[in-house]
């Protein structure tokens, strides 16, 4: 008879839910922080007027200097959301993969456990590629996705490719991990090694907006979540008392006020460059610590008691590359949808009460966010999961 797999904890499992909304609030609004800081830069008061006059959401938002601070906060979103996402990988193979490397037979069974996570990860692209391109042909055109170009599988899943990657080194990571002894000291200079280089391509290199697949920046988007990988195995060895751990999640809560506060001081003291280059892709040092000490805050063992809400939580959640490939491959689909609902929020208000119209348009922007995760989880509900049952991969 085949045992029965031990419930994931909900604790972990409601951070990762998390993650997803963070990554789809971040997918929402990064155009128009964007836009936004550009107006912010540009300086160009009586342009910026008109263009506000006309309805542009963007020059409406760069009137605030709150509110392209809070903008910049949610800029720091979609880093966070992926440093959870390689966090949590890490907190559970790291030390299972370190355990398990004393035992004989190790490296083939682990062989075995990255070639049916390589395959999870392959079916789901391949079914989601299916889907994109059925809906392209016999639905409405998506722009990018066809047979004849790579890029909607290539760059625009780099962050599937780098978690394959890290999929298939976990085992070595685990065994090297169980026989340095002094692995903290290491991961940790490793890590902070790695957030220097960030540092230098966000304020001082950040080189062309559009890189190649190869171009070094590019890489250490892979290397960066790499080390939110090594992270996650150092905060799995940190077990916290419970009240430690209730001091660790008031000190999480505070670190994201302090995180808000500082983009905000930032956008109101005029430096938006400096505001622009703290969540600069995934070089985000803030986001990295934010994630770290979220999780840190609810790696707690979770309470016995089971209830629907738990198991909603745990399903959800186990949704996440699911989520991922869809909000990639039929980004045009929703973009469109979500710059209509945004652009009607603005003109239900008008540029003429610039607070209420900033405040619309956030709201709108979060309520879209929360319908676009929903509807793609519903959609890898019914798609991918049963395949994946079927197949005995889940």
């Amino acid at each position: 008879m085949m045992a029965h797999k031990t419930p994931r904890n909900v604790r972990i499992e409601s951070l990762r839910l998390f993650a997803i909304v963070a990554i789809a609030v971040f997918h929402t609004f990064q155009p128009l922080f964007s836009q936004a800081t550009a107006w912010a830069l540009a300086g160009d008061e009586g342009a910026r007027c008109a263009a506000a006059a006309a309805g542009d959401i963007a020059a409406i938002v760069a009137a605030s200097p709150v509110a392209v601070g809070a903008l910049g906060f949610i800029n720091l979103f979609g880093a966070f959301g992926n440093c959870i996402f390689f966090m949590i990988s890490g907190y559970f193979l790291i030390p299972r993969c370190a355990q398990a490397s004393r035992d004989e037979g190790y490296w083939r069974i682990q062989g075995v456990n990255t070639l049916r996570r390589a395959g999870v990860i392959l079916i789901s692209v391949a079914l989601y590629a299916l889907l994109a391109l059925a809906i392209g042909r016999f639905i409405t055109p998506l722009p990018g996705i066809s047979l004849h170009e790579t890029g909607w599988l290539l760059g625009g899943l780099e962050f599937i490719w780098v978690y394959l990657a890290v999929m298939v080194v976990s085992p070595l990571v685990g065994w090297a991990w169980e026989r340095c002894r002094a692995r903290t000291p290491a991961a940790l200079s490793l890590v902070v090694l790695i957030y220097l280089v960030n540092a230098y391509i966000a304020f001082i290199s950040p080189g062309d907006a559009e890189r190649g697949l190869l171009e070094w920046r590019k890489l250490m988007s892979a290397v960066t979540y790499f080390a939110a990988f090594l992270i996650g195995g150092l905060i799995a060895q940190r077990a916290l008392h419970p009240a430690t751990g209730r001091r660790v999640r008031v000190a999480a809560l505070v670190a994201f006020a302090g995180a808000l506060c500082v983009e905000i001081a930032l956008s109101v003291a005029g430096h938006v460059d400096i505001l622009v280059a703290t969540s600069f892709k995934s070089t985000s040092a803030i986001s990295c610590a934010l994630a770290a000490i979220s999780l840190a805050a609810r790696a707690q063992p979770a309470r016995s008691a089971a209830s629907r809400r738990d198991a909603l939580i745990r399903s959800a959640a186990s949704s996440i590359l699911g989520f991922y490939i869809l909000q990639s491959m039929l980004y045009s689909l929703w973009r469109g949808g979500m710059d209509l609902l945004l652009a009607d929020a603005a003109r239900s208000i008008g540029a003429q009460d610039t607070v209420l119209c900033i405040c619309a348009v956030l709201g709108a922007g979060l309520i879209g966010s929360l319908l676009v995760v929903a509807g793609f989880l519903a959609i890898d509900h019914v798609v991918r999961k049963p395949l994946l049952r079927a197949l005995r991969l889940e």
